[in-house]
């Protein structure tokens, strides 16, 4: 006999699922109370996420390969829970109005869980991103130049520190700001103003500098009109600054290179090694704080993760209670798992597949009377028998009731292979 030798309509599998009342979806009845534990489970799911993605764009690449693959275990650990549940609903025929509310409720933690392991792990790697490009990157950039300490533009040619990544000039260095050069580009104007010895550039023989070049320049983007006659770049307000960062802005370093064409031309004066900077008070200072501010940001993330999480735990477990105090998601039946796939069902799923396990049983302890028609049998084993009962051998008896017991444990094409229908309902029996 196979699993479904007794045909039942959907009316009668509503029936029988409606009205079983021995089983129980829920421990002590109503879903009443808040699961602490697993709202903890979210922000820990968070926290952890969006760590891995941190490290993945923040650390050495040895340690940052590891975090990308522990993220990739979890986020691949969720999306294939999710898997595994679509395959049980779409291969066991849970598609059908009646097992809307069940499919809801059972596929209910798992969706969420899968939502913020993702959303945590994208607001990680966007931070992180954001940390290297800013903070991080240029920190391990300026650590791998030199820093130079009284720097007079007027004496050194920029030949000589071509290397330079932090500069300390003497305190007669100034910006002239009135004679700057400018270029634009798509909306964007690229601004410099040249850094030299007493603050301005003169026009007689004797204002040149001892070098015969002019290679020391603070830039900056959209801080300037054309013509550049105002430069307001950097600290171009504080009358302490007195040193520059190198430009690590590579894309921007052809346009300040026209721009010093412009300058060049605008006031006739050359510029041999030209150098770029980022006009500061106290360059080591400003180095330094990069990793505080990505140590600092990095925490606020993590934080942020964490308590995030837990609100939205906090939030979908209350929205579960009011869809069930107004009967929106009543769970009528449990879903088995997909065939073929019971351990990795049982692995990921643990609460689905327990209550499953422990619906199965609550109906094989049920009395059977279904009106049972007699079908094909070439071998002639059941043609005694016109209705349930006892009519037949005893032998014929306890299969027959078993296909019923089966038939009516989940809809066609349901894995019951993970449950013996006929020792349980045998066991049931006899107590």
């Amino acid at each position: 006999m196979g699993l479904f030798s007794v045909p039942l309509s959907h009316d009668e599998y509503s029936l029988v699922y409606t009205n079983h009342f021995p089983v129980r979806f829920q421990k002590g009845g109503a879903k009443t109370q808040t699961d602490y534990s697993l709202m903890l489970g979210f922000g820990c799911l968070a926290f952890f996420c969006c760590l891995f993605a941190l490290g993945a764009c923040l650390l050495p690449w040895l340690f940052a390969v590891l975090c990308f693959a522990i993220l990739f275990c979890i986020i691949f650990h969720r999306l294939l829970t999710l898997v595994v549940f679509a395959a049980a609903v779409i291969l066991g025929q849970y598609t059908k109005k009646f097992y809307r509310s069940s499919v809801i409720w059972f596929g209910w933690w798992p969706f969420w869980l899968c939502v913020v392991s993702v959303l945590a792990a994208a607001v990680g790697y966007l931070t992180g991103k954001y940390l290297w490009s800013d903070f991080l990157g240029p920190y391990y950039e300026y650590k791998r130049l030199q820093m130079y300490r009284g720097i007079n533009p007027n004496v050194i040619p920029g030949e000589r520190i071509q290397d330079s990544g932090l500069v300390d000039f003497t305190s007669n260095a100034q910006i002239d700001r009135s004679k700057g050069g400018c270029f634009m580009d798509r909306g964007d104007t690229f601004c410099i103003a040249p850094i030299v010895d007493g603050g301005v550039v003169q026009y007689d023989l004797q204002g040149i500098p001892r070098t015969g070049s002019y290679d020391y320049f603070a830039v900056g983007i959209n801080c300037c009109s054309c013509p550049n006659h105002d430069f307001q770049c950097g600290e171009w307000k504080n009358p302490f600054a007195r040193g520059g960062m190198r430009s690590l802005d590579y894309k921007a370093r052809p346009f300040y290179k026209l721009a010093l064409g412009d300058w060049e031309a605008a006031y006739q004066k050359a510029s041999k090694q030209p150098l770029f900077f980022d006009w500061v008070e106290q360059p080591e200072y400003v180095w330094k704080k990069m990793w505080n501010q990505t140590l600092y940001v990095s925490m606020y993330a993590l934080a942020f993760a964490l308590a995030i999480g837990i609100t939205i735990g906090l939030v979908v477990d209350k929205m579960l209670q009011l869809l069930w105090y107004n009967e929106i998601v009543v769970p009528r039946a449990c879903i088995a798992p997909a065939p073929g796939m019971t351990l990795i069902t049982a692995a990921l799923l643990p609460r689905m597949y327990a209550d499953y396990q422990d619906e199965q049983m609550s109906i094989a302890c049920m009395p059977v009377s279904a009106e049972w028609k007699p079908l094909e049998d070439p071998n002639g084993k059941y043609e005694q028998r016109k209705r349930f009962g006892y009519s037949a051998t005893q032998e014929a008896t306890k299969e027959l009731e078993a296909d019923v017991v089966q038939s009516i444990m989940a809809p066609p094409g349901a894995d019951t292979t993970g449950f013996d229908a006929v020792s349980a309902y045998s066991t049931a029996r006899l107590h």
